[in-house]
């Protein structure tokens, strides 16, 4: 697999004096986080989330690094853009209030933005199905307090219209299910969800509650757990024709190190992709499932920076 680094200024930043037996102080004053990319279905654009100007905005630009727009100018900040399928809208999450985030959709020149959410708590991390007609979304709207913090609210995955109508809760997980999408065929739903079982959070330390990556059938019933593993995995997606998934974990460590894997939607093979002292997170496929684009990233108890990365799958069987 070969790696081609968006942004590859900004990642040497991470590379470490010590190992070359020098003697002196660095201190950072810039830890741009450049995240979630999302390839054009044409393949010839990326959409992504960047923190360069202070809060997260949504920016595009070409698929060699160029030509960056910054496409939104939310003052709470705007997060985790994905295209439409058929290249002509980008749905996204804003924050239209400092504790509520709610789904938009826009075009790919930053205009006609649409709210298609708006109620108390967090509507998030946005996917469209594969036929374009539904926006897939987590919200915490069936939580019974929305006043607790964030990760002790029911996430549940929903889906939309994407004209704001027709409102649908798929899961009934009654805990955090988030980052979900449907099937190509329609007939399932994939998601990342928090089980209560001893696990390690993505520093390796042990914690009394796991995230998985969970398969269901579309009204949330059959749920079937294909990562099953100690450590954390999160971020699935769904593979163009359907047959496999690729997510991130950090069961090979060290600590705060994840690596992109891939497995069949059945739950079979899996298989690491990524490898390295870089974290890998935030997997999106392009169109004909040739390249994983990803977030990578390096990450301490004082800061964390990170790029994106075009990984090649041509030599992945």
């Amino acid at each position: 697999m070969r790696l081609y680094l968006i942004f590859s200024s900004l990642l040497a930043l991470g590379f470490s004096h010590m190992a070359l037996g020098l003697d002196y102080t660095v201190t950072r004053i810039t830890n741009i986080i450049n995240a979630y990319p999302d390839p054009s279905p044409d393949g010839s654009r990326i959409v992504f989330q960047s923190d360069r100007t202070g809060t997260d905005q949504i920016y595009l630009m070409n698929t060699d690094g160029s030509d960056v727009q910054q496409l939104t100018e939310f003052e709470f900040g705007a997060e985790t853009p994905v295209w439409s399928p058929d290249g002509k809208k980008i749905a996204y999450a804003a924050y239209t209030a400092e504790d509520n985030n709610d789904v938009f959709i826009m075009n790919p020149d930053g205009t006609d933005n649409i709210r298609l959410t708006n109620g108390p708590g967090y509507d998030g991390h946005a996917h469209w199905a594969f036929n374009g007609q539904r926006i897939v979304f987590n919200s915490d709207r069936s939580s019974p307090d929305l006043n607790v913090p964030w990760n002790e609210r029911w996430h549940e995955i929903h889906s939309i219209r994407a004209d704001g109508s027709d409102i649908r809760q798929h899961s009934q997980c009654r805990d955090v299910c988030t980052y979900g999408s449907i099937s190509p065929n329609g007939e399932k739903i994939l998601f990342r969800k928090v089980v209560q079982q001893t696990g390690f959070s993505w520093d390796l330390s042990q914690r009394e509650r796991n995230s998985e990556v969970f398969i269901a059938d579309i009204d949330g019933s059959n749920e079937q757990n294909i990562s099953s593993n100690a450590a954390f995995d999160g971020w699935p997606v769904w593979s163009p024709d359907g047959t496999r998934i690729a997510f991130a974990s950090n069961r090979s460590g060290p600590a705060r190190v994840g690596q992109l894997f891939i497995v069949n939607a059945d739950g079979t093979a899996v298989r690491q992709i990524t490898s390295g002292p870089w974290s890998y997170a935030q997997p999106a496929w392009s169109k004909d499932g040739s390249k994983l684009y990803a977030y990578q990233l390096m990450e301490n108890d004082e800061f964390e920076f990170g790029d994106i990365a075009e990984i090649d799958l041509s030599n992945y069987h």
